[in-house]
């Protein structure tokens, strides 16, 4: 079995180095804020010399609370989810919080059985992203047991999140749609049952297509969540009445939408017109760059971790929707003065 380094010194041997008491040496880490600079910095050179570090675990276990926040997302393969990732690990660090991270690919047994293996490890509160919070027996089990948490993305009317308003940004892009002359529009997501997300977005897109006298919105169910099927594809462009614009419930598929047109043969957006959900890096360094709805996926993160930060403090949390905007790309135009061009491109 590994040894532990007889040569790691003790919080009793840094302070006689130091030159203070051991009491001092543990504000030094724990609440370095009532140190003068001079005696902080002090004691950081001597712990840097002896290679000290603080029992962590020790701590937690008297102070009954072990500085970490879990973080459970459906996956970091979508930038979204990494991007949110990354603003509230760094807003935790700076509060000198640890993170714990798993991934459910959007399967609600995964979420119930990570939410336990957290629970296990004894988390101080968690973020998360669920595939929908109705009746959904993770967010049932945090609830049970009080466990501080804040929903990222999800909307919820009984659990505190952080999102856009899902509904409203794209109720804005089928207004850009339909102010480009776009009648005939098409929504395309993953399954709803597993995103409540996707299913904002088609409610939003519908309710202002019927407010501006549109058409029927189509609605394209894919079999992934993040990539298109070129088949439903094909057999949905053969309609007479096929959509000159498809909007994506996100980014990824997006691409992978336009990435199936362009094999069989369409131009966008000269003979059809596609835009996405999420506002990605990656999508604005696509050839055209994607137009989007971008929403501040760091700045979701950090606001989760600073609304669970106050709860654990004896806050309150809150919910917070924070601004979107629409990304003007270059795979949306007017569409094309004819369909039938577009219809015969299809295999």
């Amino acid at each position: 079995m590994p040894r532990k380094a007889a040569n790691r010194s003790s919080i009793v041997e840094v302070a006689r180095k130091a030159g203070v008491s051991p009491a001092t040496v543990s504000r030094a880490f724990n609440q370095p804020e009532l140190l003068k600079p001079a005696t902080l910095a002090h004691i950081k050179a001597v712990v840097r010399n002896d290679g000290f570090r603080p029992n962590r675990v020790g701590r937690s276990l008297r102070a009954g609370s072990t500085r970490t926040i879990g973080l459970l997302l459906p996956t970091l393969s979508n930038p979204v989810f990494a991007e949110c990732f990354e603003g509230a690990e760094r807003h935790a660090r700076e509060a000198g919080y640890s993170v714990m991270m798993a991934t459910t690919g959007y399967v609600p047994e995964v979420e119930a059985k990570a939410v336990q293996a957290f629970l296990d490890h004894q988390i101080d509160g968690l973020i998360l992203t669920v595939g929908t919070p109705v009746r959904n027996a993770a967010l049932a089990m945090l609830q049970a047991v009080d466990m501080p948490h804040m929903l990222v993305y999800n909307e919820s009317g009984k659990h505190p999140f952080v999102s856009v308003d899902n509904r409203g940004a794209a109720r804005d892009m089928m207004q850009d749609l339909a102010a480009l002359g776009h009648r005939r529009i098409a929504v395309v997501t993953g399954p709803l049952s597993e995103s409540d997300r996707a299913r904002r977005r088609l409610a939003g897109a519908r309710e202002q297509a019927a407010q501006q006298g549109l058409g029927e919105v189509a609605h394209w169910v894919m079999p992934a969540h993040t990539a298109a099927s070129r088949d439903i594809l094909q057999d949905a462009l053969r309609s007479p009445n096929a959509p000159t614009a498809l909007f994506c419930s996100n980014d990824l598929l997006a691409a992978s939408t336009i990435t199936h047109l362009v094999a069989m043969g369409y131009a966008v957006p000269r003979d059809i017109s596609v835009c996405g959900f999420d506002g990605t890096a990656m999508g604005t360094l696509m050839v055209p760059p994607l137009t989007s709805v971008e929403q501040p996926s760091r700045q979701i993160g950090a606001t989760a971790c600073a609304q669970l930060l106050t709860r654990l403090q004896g806050g309150q949390t809150r919910s917070v929707r924070l601004s979107h905007r629409i990304l003007q790309g270059g795979t949306v135009a007017a569409p094309p003065t004819s369909t039938r061009t577009a219809r015969s491109k299809t295999p």
